[in-house]
């Protein structure tokens, strides 16, 4: 019986220290199962925070894209924004060196944006601040201090910055735009293109007649539309690319060309391969008159000619233009919103003067250009540009008259007729609703206006994380 009893209770401590090890073992195994849950769902509290970190940071950038486009009045790069006073409305602050700043919260967190401005290419510097407020009292394991050397409880903010490089989006890219059909439908119509600030690409700043070898072929010819036969070359010579809107098509008669100067100039018929695309898909904001104060022009006599309007270096109004003998003299950078019809014939005439400017804003219905029409002494295309606003349904061109210059008007419906029989004919480049061309006409797209002209707003060029 003492055997037994011995034997007993040796097998009971056995079961009870067998007990007491998978117990240990156990509990080991769920206290390490409860740290690794506790690891990662600290790791995921972190991921979060950093992730949201660069959405604060991205969201300062996008503040400050939309504060200078917001200021970048009558697509201008000139830096309205960093003189306006409604910046302060928007809490931007001008501080030292030409530089704009702003902190804005989301919560408990925020993002600090700065603006730098040289050169006219804003430069935008964005931190997103996100705090790290995982707390660990409430944890099953209180006792995990640090995760990658970040201490939950400390209170620290987990900062992300970006660099963000901005330049002006070009107003006007290519020889011809439309928002809707083009329609080149004439004789011996053609485009190319030069530069006017390389003398390797043009005739100290002119276009380079008889110099075939100065002359590029960006001559582009664009649409946003999307029908059949949204662009009809027929047998026009286009020196560079055609293209529509998703879907749109191209139609093109036998004898017309398009691409790059070889396949142009050696005779080739059709499209050359490369040389078109569907992809077309802008945006032209219709454009509005500076709200300013308007005055009426002087009239008087120079050089032994009377002009029914001087303008110089001020803001003018006038009703309808044009009688047979109705003359406007730019003297000045002149601004000039014609509130009824232009219709200029005969001896009709809007002299632009030697180192002179105009912008005109056609807020009447029709404009017919015809006669002596619009003469640019200058010879440079970015000192005239026509702006059609949303009245403005139509702009004639007709008889013989050269152009200068730049037409702005996506509300507008663009006819062609006549041209003449010179190369000159239309230098500049043309953003409208439709175009019809009935005639003989040469388009010469200036690729300065890629540098020099007008913009839609400022897009980003580089954009990545720094330290």
């Amino acid at each position: 019986m003492k055997t037994l009893t011995c034997s007993s209770s040796r097998q009971q401590g056995g079961i009870l220290v067998a007990g007491l090890v998978v117990a240990f073992i156990i509990g080991a195994t769920l206290a390490g199962y409860m740290v690794m849950t506790q690891s990662q769902n600290t790791s995921v509290v972190r991921s979060q925070v950093w992730n949201s970190a660069i959405a604060l940071s991205e969201a300062g950038v996008e503040d400050a894209l939309a504060m200078i486009n917001k200021y970048n009045a009558n697509f201008d790069q000139l830096q309205a924004w960093t003189n306006s006073a409604s910046l302060s409305a928007d809490n931007w602050t001008a501080i030292a060196g030409n530089v704009y700043y702003v902190r804005r919260y989301i919560g408990n967190n925020y993002y600090d944006v700065y603006v730098t401005n040289a050169n006219n290419t804003p430069t935008i510097y964005s931190a997103g601040m996100v705090h790290w407020s995982y707390s660990y009292a409430s944890a099953p394991l209180g006792f995990l201090a640090n995760v990658n050397g970040v201490s939950p409880s400390s209170g620290t903010t987990v900062s992300r910055k970006l660099e963000v490089r901005t330049k002006i989006d070009p107003l006007f890219n290519v020889a011809m735009a439309a928002e809707k059909t083009i329609n080149l439908n004439g004789n011996n119509i053609m485009t190319d293109s030069f530069d006017s600030a390389d003398p390797d690409f043009s005739d100290n700043g002119s276009y380079p007649t008889g110099m075939p070898n100065k002359t590029k072929a960006g001559g582009d010819v664009v649409s946003n539309d999307t029908i059949i036969n949204t662009l009809n070359v027929g047998n026009a010579k286009i020196k560079g690319v055609v293209k529509t809107g998703p879907k749109g098509t191209i139609s093109i008669g036998p004898n017309g060309s398009v691409g790059d100067r070889a396949w142009v100039e050696g005779g080739s018929k059709g499209i050359q391969p490369g040389h078109s695309a569907d992809d077309m898909n802008v945006l032209f904001p219709i454009p509005t008159a500076p709200e300013v104060s308007y005055y009426t022009p002087p009239s008087g006599t120079v050089g032994g000619v009377y002009y029914n309007a001087i303008l110089g270096n001020q803001n003018y109004v006038l009703g309808s233009m044009g009688a047979g003998t109705y003359r406007v003299l730019v003297t000045g950078n002149a601004t000039l919103k014609v509130t009824g019809n232009i219709n200029l014939t005969g001896n009709d005439i809007i002299r632009i003067a030697t180192n002179a400017s105009l912008r005109l804003y056609m807020a009447g219905s029709s404009a017919k250009i015809a006669g002596n029409g619009i003469v640019n002494e200058n010879g440079n295309a970015a000192t005239f540009y026509y702006f059609g606003l949303a009245s403005n349904q139509s702009l004639d061109f007709a008889g013989n008259a050269s152009f200068t210059g730049v037409i702005y008007a996506p509300a507008t419906n663009f006819a062609l007729g006549g041209g003449g029989s010179d190369t000159y004919d239309f230098v500049g480049s043309s953003v409208t609703k439709t175009v019809k061309m009935n005639g003989h006409f040469n388009f010469h797209y200036d690729e300065n206006l890629k540098r020099v002209g007008m913009g839609r707003g400022y897009i980003p060029t580089k954009w990545e994380e720094v330290r």
